[in-house]
């Protein structure tokens, strides 16, 4: 249906060019005596009413109808062939979809219209659906985030034991065999991104002094704060990827259950790029002085060099 409304509106536009040099005569030809006729209305309906050119009056009047008609159904036509992909999905599960949702994600949103999207971990074989609300035995979006506002931060957790992402990200090794890549795609776009820094991260304030960096931040950050997550993250960060980050890029946080130390997550940071422009790192250098959570130092019996540094919060949250 769709593809038989498509050639229709081509083929209409296409004999709408042919008559187009002869639309413009007319309508020259008609704003002329428009024209007239407001200088001396009686005269000229007298004229036109005399004229015995019948055939090119309903002609140039003919050309005008169709054109208004065009318009008229281009619009509606138009519309009806962005949807029509929809009306099946409707039908089966009775609800109203968000304008512009990708076909893929249909079945998924109309069996749960918490759904916001799809993680896909190629290296792990991993494909879920991901919540707009907090499951614990789901992949959801973090607090404050929404894809359907434009965002520098989304933040994703994910509680499945099948998204082991650590045993692929934790060691510069893991990192340089793995894949780098992460899709996410959700109701409204296929995105693709690339893994560029992993740390592990307390749960619980306690084990770090009353803080919790925020690596589960979304929204907009101003450049002051975007300076500060960079640095701080420079240090939290496991090992070096040789990537320069960029106020203009936007980024997704990942973080699943980790046994590195009770109560902690592992977080992987990946840079939002697409298909044609991902590079895969060839480098990584480790870190040498990690900046873990207080509780690290303290099981391992070592003082913390960063003990005094700021516990960080972005304005907006």
């Amino acid at each position: 249906m769709k593809e038989v409304i498509i050639t229709l509106i081509k083929s209409i536009r296409e004999k709408f060019k042919e008559k187009l040099p002869k639309v413009k005569e007319a309508f020259k030809a008609f704003a002329k005596k428009l024209k007239e006729f407001f200088k001396n209305p009686k005269a000229s309906v007298k004229e036109f009413l005399k004229d015995n050119s019948k055939r090119q009056r309903l002609k140039i009047v003919g050309i005008f109808v169709l054109i208004i008609a065009l318009i008229a159904v281009s619009g509606p036509v138009y519309r009806f062939t962005k949807t029509a992909y929809l009306i099946p999905y409707t039908r089966k599960y009775n609800i109203e979809f968000p304008e512009g949702i990708l076909k893929d994600m249909c079945d998924a949103y109309g069996k749960d219209q918490n759904v916001c999207g799809a993680l896909t971990v190629e290296d792990l074989d991993y494909s879920a659906n991901v919540s707009n609300i907090i499951e614990n035995d789901c992949a959801f979006l973090e607090n404050g985030g929404d894809v359907y506002k434009d965002q520098h931060f989304r933040a994703l957790r994910c509680n499945f034991a099948e998204a082991d992402i650590e045993s692929l990200y934790s060691t510069s090794k893991g990192f340089l065999k793995a894949s780098q890549k992460i899709n996410f795609t959700t109701l409204f776009e296929e995105e693709v991104y690339k893994v560029v820094a992993a740390f592990y991260i307390n749960n619980n304030p306690e084990d770090d002094g009353g803080y919790i960096f925020p690596y589960n931040f979304c929204g907009n950050m101003s450049k002051k704060d975007f300076e500060m997550y960079e640095d701080i993250l420079s240090h939290r960060a496991l090992y070096d990827t040789g990537y320069e980050y960029s106020y203009d890029d936007y980024f997704l946080t990942i973080s699943v259950t980790s046994d590195f130390m009770e109560d902690f997550r592992f977080v992987i940071v990946c840079v939002k790029t697409d298909e044609k422009h991902f590079e895969k790192s060839e480098k990584a250098s480790d870190n040498k002085k990690i900046f873990y959570p207080q509780v690290w130092f303290d099981e391992n019996k070592q003082e913390n060099p960063y003990r005094f540094t700021s516990k960080w919060i972005p304005k907006n949250i």
